[in-house]
């Protein structure tokens, strides 16, 4: 070997330990995989990373990271180098390389990940793309919060109570007409809102959805028609539109409008009859073309009976009234929003795919839902959570989390879902038997205040925020 040569491969040397050590730094987690895909090893730094709080090994690695290269690697025997793939809401840069046995087979693989810490060498790009994605998720969220998230093909069911429903919503979207949306809460009058605009000629305008129970009496009207410039001390210089003006030639849903006080019907009233509206402060009058969906659980009939609501701003609001049916009155239709809700659960919780047995769907039948879809799906969210590894989910697994009824004859089965259920007691945590025994409490209250959640509220002692987050 020549002088030349050798000294060729010296610096060769030097250069691949100057690359190994480079790679030790810039890589901080590594994890390796048999040829089944099984995790047996991972290094501790990755582990902590991950939020391991048991060791993941003799798992697949898609239950620890659903999007993983590693399996692609394996299939293809080609390596990954330098990807990105994001883990617990932030980007890395991933390289995955196979291992190869004697005879040339995948044997398994090795996976090397470099995130934003300090000691990676990437953190300038990471850090600058994550907080591009940052940005991104933030403009998405604000767009959908001004667009229609929901379609009418999204809705689950068959049955002939929700059939008419959606007749009635396609054939209210084709006109220029105030909905009147009513229901028990949890009935899904938002959903039904959010597909009415995406089906009429405003779908590409502005959805604004305002809950009316939500906001303090003192602040409702800046909310609805904004602030002028200089109105009060501490207001923007340059004032602040309200949801009418965001609103603009678009959609304004207006949740629980039962909740809504006197003085303000009568400026509602004038933006329905009027087509106009002032700012807080000003003088100076705005015209709108918003079209109003309204929704409410509570009875405004006997409301204007009893003086706390304009009859006027009723008659207007009741212009194409839909009334929205409990689930108790649509049980058919449980197999297919369950079905639909454990999806949804599963895809967002990251949890194995699951559906729901014979028996369960039997069971969740015999219950009265008292808190409708929206009960429905805190208890299959549970049931993922608590039997995530489970493929199905069956009646043993349901039946602690929900009020049993007895099974009823058709003849009987009105008056059953009209009486209250007793908690099952066996397999229930005192935790658990005290949250039935508020949630019956203050199912009773509401009733008793004819859905009116401020009476209801003040019965209970709470605040009406407090009551909203109970329910």
């Amino acid at each position: 070997m020549s002088l030349s040569g050798f000294a060729s491969e010296q610096v060769r040397d030097r250069v691949l330990a100057s690359l190994n050590r480079s790679f030790e730094t810039f890589y901080e987690h590594s994890i390796a995989v048999d040829r089944h895909g099984i995790i047996n090893w991972i290094s501790d730094s990755y582990s902590r990373f991950l939020g391991c709080t048991e060791s993941p090994l003799g798992r697949h690695i898609t239950d620890l990271i659903p999007g993983s290269y590693l399996p692609q690697v394996m299939a293809t025997g080609k390596p990954v180098l330098l990807d990105l793939l994001q883990l617990r809401n932030q980007w890395t840069l991933v390289s995955v390389v196979p291992v190869h046995n004697e005879q040339g087979e995948v044997e398994g693989a090795f996976g090397f990940v470099a995130t934003d810490s300090p000691t990676s060498g990437m953190k300038p790009l990471l850090e600058r793309y994550n907080q591009m994605q940052r940005e991104v998720r933030e403009a998405l969220r604000y767009r959908e919060g001004r667009s229609a998230r929901y379609k009418l093909s999204q809705i689950a069911g068959q049955s002939e109570t929700i059939r008419l429903v959606k007749q009635q919503i396609r054939q209210a979207a084709r006109f220029d007409i105030t909905v009147l949306l009513t229901g028990e809460t949890g009935t899904g009058k938002e959903l039904f809102a959010h597909s009415l605009h995406d089906l009429s000629d405003r779908a590409e305008k502005p959805f604004v959805s305002v809950n009316v129970a939500a906001i303090p009496e003192t602040l409702m009207e800046s909310e609805f028609f904004g602030v002028a410039s200089g109105a009060f001390t501490g207001a923007k210089k340059e004032g602040r539109p309200g949801k009418i003006e965001v609103a603009g030639d678009g959609t304004l849903f207006l949740d629980e409008v039962g909740d809504m006080p006197l003085a303000l019907q009568s400026k509602l009233l004038r933006v329905l009859q009027e087509r106009e509206f002032e700012r807080v402060g000003s003088n100076q009058v705005q015209t709108t073309q918003v079209r109003i969906v309204a929704a409410t659980s509570r009875n405004l009939e006997q409301m204007v009976a009893d003086g706390s609501f304009r009859p006027d701003l009723y008659y207007r609001l009741n212009a194409m009234p839909i009334r929205l049916p409990a689930l108790r009155e649509r049980l058919d239709d449980v197999d297919a929003l369950g079905e639909r809700i454990l999806d949804d659960c599963c895809s967002r919780l990251g949890v194995l795919p699951k559906s729901l047995t014979d028996e369960a769907v039997r069971l969740l039948k015999t219950y009265r839902w008292p808190g409708n879809v929206r009960e429905l799906y805190n208890v299959l969210e549970r049931a993922c959570i608590l039997n995530e590894t489970l493929s199905h989910i069956d009646a043993a697994q349901l039946l602690p989390m929900i009020q049993t009824l007895p099974k009823t004859s058709a003849m009987d089965s009105q008056s059953a879902q009209s009486q209250k259920a007793e908690p099952p007691e066996t397999g229930l945590t005192l935790k658990q038997r005290l949250k039935i025994e508020e949630a019956r409490i203050i199912q009773e209250t509401l009733q008793l205040c004819d859905g009116n959640r401020t009476e209801a509220a003040k019965r209970l002692g709470l605040s009406r925020a407090a009551l909203y987050n109970k329910l």
